[in-house]
């Protein structure tokens, strides 16, 4: 019997090689897989299939482009027939964005920003009322409350005005939130609810998006999902996050993710639109000045790559002459960012690191992570402030004219697995008025003692380093 038990073993060690061997994962990420795969073959073989193999979303991603191609194709012409023949600067930023990502750089767009919740929704909901031909809307997390419903709401209305609206949302997003049999009555009222990824195999590869088009002109991005505590903060603690308003030639590339988006939460041939796809371009109203690119990643295109985020966010701090200054909820980006940060810290750069001190769930976990890779760079001159209330913005700013707004934290889900979005900004005027925000924030921040951070005693320093397998989890 023990030698059948010897034989069974050995059998499985040579599934795992097959498994990891034609799996397409960076080296130490696959040795990660070897060690839990081995040590731990009952349990480990589940979380390989269900969060480590990718050869289900491959399969998908596959599936979805064989049915609809077509439509993803003529939405890559349309969008490059927007492309009014702007004189591209000589940026490296946009040159690699319009090369690896297919993103089309507009100079003719307004943005107005939002750092809290209360005025995006006060202006969302009164563009959403104006909305004389269609509305899309999508979100990571659409909470069962006030403002949920007032969503639901304004959209049922809008339905029965004979306006246009689609509504999509992330399945595991919105699962602990209950909301779903409140969406559903827009459906039941006559508009589109589609949810994004409903299988138990893809629970890994999540759509964080939050986007809505409205009319095709008006366009809204940023990290404020739909919520309450977006704007009444969670625990008595203020909520802090970035989100835009734009309008201009860059609303098309935002309309062209969330068709994508669309079109592939989408199981028959019909992808059920009103009109035919040029009818969602209109003609923009080129009244700004502001030079924008919209960078996505998991969009359906001859641009599909997993790294678009992290090489694009890779390529803009590399090449910072000034400074870096980031925002994010959670810092726990791959080594490259780490070493890339501390290269330009010697320097001289001036890099900044903002993260939350607090969050609405899971501090310990989220606080200790942080701090496990905020260690790596303790000593190397990075300035690292804790936000002493709830920080959700995704924001980096470098030197006097970059500025990136969006849904990406600083961690290998965003950067790497997840479908995010980010404008991307190249303006002296935009990037001032974000540091004057930048530097009101820092006034609500307690800046690291390095010497006490690295003093920190032996049991808190042993949970950040266990916590710390679980971050490409998170």
């Amino acid at each position: 019997m023990q030698h059948i038990h010897y034989l069974v073993y050995i059998c499985y060690l040579f599934l795992i090689i097959f498994l990891i061997f034609f799996d397409r994962k960076k080296p130490m990420q696959r040795f990660g897989w070897i060690l839990v795969l081995t040590f731990l073959p009952g349990v480990g073989l589940l979380l390989y299939w269900f969060i480590g193999s990718n050869h289900f979303i491959n399969y998908r991603r596959r599936r979805i482009q064989k049915r609809h191609g077509d439509v993803f194709r003529e939405l890559e012409e349309i969008v490059s027939e927007t492309d009014h023949g702007f004189e591209t600067p000589s940026s490296k930023g946009i040159e690699f964005h319009r090369k690896y990502c297919g993103s089309i750089f507009t100079d003719d767009n307004n943005v107005e920003i939002y750092t809290t919740g209360a005025p995006k929704y006060k202006q969302l909901f009164q563009d959403l009322e104006a909305a004389a031909d269609h509305i899309h809307v999508q979100y990571f997390t659409i909470h069962n409350d006030e403002i949920g419903e007032k969503l639901v709401d304004t959209l049922i209305e809008k339905v029965n005005e004979g306006v246009e609206v689609k509504l999509l949302y992330d399945t595991l997003g919105c699962l602990p939130t209950f909301v779903i049999p409140l969406l559903w009555r827009v459906r039941r009222a006559g508009g589109s609810v589609l949810s994004i990824r409903p299988y138990t195999r893809a629970i890994n590869y999540r759509n964080h998006r939050k986007v809505v088009i409205i009319d095709g002109k008006v366009g809204y991005l940023g990290g404020i999902n739909i919520g309450e505590q977006y704007t009444y903060g969670v625990k008595g603690k203020h909520w802090r996050d970035t989100h835009i308003r734009i309008t201009g030639s860059a609303v098309h590339d935002l309309q062209k993710v969330f068709l994508s988006d669309w079109t592939a939460s989408t199981i028959r041939a019909e992808i059920g639109l009103r009109h035919e796809l040029r009818h969602y371009f209109p003609t923009p109203d080129t009244t700004g000045n502001l030079g924008a690119q919209i960078v996505a990643s998991g969009l359906y295109d001859e641009n599909d790559n997993d790294e678009i985020i992290n090489l694009s966010y890779f390529n803009l701090i590399s090449q910072a002459k000034k400074r870096v200054w980031i925002q994010t909820p959670y810092f726990r980006p791959p080594e490259i960012i780490i070493d890339t940060l501390k290269t330009l810290a010697t320097l001289g750069i001036d890099v900044r690191i903002m993260v939350s001190r607090y969050y609405a769930s899971g501090i310990i976990f989220n606080r200790s992570t942080n701090n496990y890779f905020l260690r790596h760079i303790v000593g190397s001159g990075v300035r690292v402030f804790g936000y002493m209330d709830i920080l959700h913005a995704k924001t980096l700013l470098i030197d006097d004219d970059i500025l990136c707004i969006g849904t990406v934290n600083l961690n290998s889900r965003s950067l790497e697995i997840d479908d995010e979005i980010y404008a991307y900004f190249e303006s002296e005027a935009l990037a001032a008025e974000y540091e004057e925000i930048y530097s009101r924030d820092t006034e609500n921040c307690i800046e690291l003692d390095y010497i006490k951070f690295m003093n920190q005693n032996l049991l808190s320093r042993a949970t950040e380093s266990l916590v710390s397998f679980l971050t490409p989890f998170s």
